[in-house]
């Protein structure tokens, strides 16, 4: 992988009432493994409407985290699957 892989978060369910549902995160995979993701502010509610970034080592570490303790799905905007 030479260029950088854009993708979105989402999800149907929010057990923690904070990021909402739908898309709420976009991301970018770099040529080095490195995933660097940005939560979605939501304009209709402003209480929660902080945004952060945050970056991760490689891909297993971010959908550990958020993957796999919390429903969502992720899409790539090259139509790809997610990193190994």
């Amino acid at each position: 992988m030479n260029e950088p892989r854009l993708f979105s978060m989402y999800r149907h369910a929010d057990s923690t009432g904070v990021s909402g549902t739908g898309r709420v995160l976009d991301g970018v995979v770099f040529h080095t493994g490195q995933v660097v993701v940005c939560w979605r502010t939501d304009v209709n509610r402003p209480e929660t409407g902080f945004s952060s970034v945050a970056i991760y080592e490689e891909w297993r570490a971010f959908a550990a985290v958020h993957l796999e303790a919390h429903p969502g799905f992720v899409e790539f905007a090259d139509g790809g699957a997610s990193p190994s």
